[in-house]
């Protein structure tokens, strides 16, 4: 198996047909867990604007996202794994946007297969991953920096489909001295680290296809 990681927002996209997008603080770990609480699809937006129109289109019920870590006035819920863990999204349509996921998602959009992953879907999406034949895992980073934690889970996950990876232990405590950790805690998101850290906490894949993100 052939694997790169890349820097989804700085550098150029790669040609495998396989992608795996990775936000471990917070979007690849918010997502999988609204789906794990029932709700129908997630629609990510790549502005606000667009999940406000996709809401007054009644393509979706509710509104989750951020700008620069802080929750977008008028959604219902920070893109924060914390925030959403116990919320009961039955029967919901989700419109997502967030800094840096779905703005990477908007660059990839277009390839086969696209593995929305982090630490809480680790062992399902690495399943559906053993038996292809490339694999990118595109690292979603941040406006101002690489993302330290994304390149630790990607490093986990080339690792593990490698059959080199040492235990998620070693890789959790990079996350807690992780730049990208401390960062959060100071924006007042501490509990947030260890959601993102819940190890498959989701049983199931999840991916992004035809505008949708849903169980794959």
């Amino acid at each position: 198996m052939n694997i790169s990681i890349i820097d989804g927002r700085r550098n150029a996209i790669g040609t495998a047909p396989v992608k795996v997008l990775v936000d471990v603080f917070r979007s690849t770990s918010t997502i999988p867990v609204i789906i794990k609480n029932n709700a129908q699809c997630v629609i990510p937006s790549r502005t606000i604007r667009q999940a406000r129109t996709n809401q007054r289109k009644r393509e979706c019920s509710m509104l989750v996202g951020e700008r620069f870590g802080l929750k977008v006035p008028g959604f219902n819920y920070n893109n924060s794994p914390a925030d959403v863990w116990d919320v009961d999204f039955s029967g919901k349509t989700v419109c997502f946007t967030s800094t840096n996921g779905t703005m990477v998602l908007e660059k990839i959009r277009d390839f086969p297969k696209i593995f929305i992953s982090s630490f809480v879907n680790f062992t399902a999406t690495l399943e559906l991953l053993r038996d292809e034949d490339e694999v990118e895992i595109v690292m979603s980073g941040r406006p101002d920096a690489s993302a330290d934690e994304d390149l630790i889970y990607a490093e986990f996950l080339r690792d593990s489909l490698s059959g080199n990876q040492s235990s998620f232990e070693v890789y959790a405590t990079s996350v807690r001295n992780s730049k990208g950790a401390k960062r959060l805690s100071m924006l007042g998101y501490a509990k947030d680290v260890e959601k993102c850290l819940a190890i498959d906490h989701v049983d199931f894949a999840t991916v992004y296809e035809n505008g949708r993100i849903v169980r794959a």
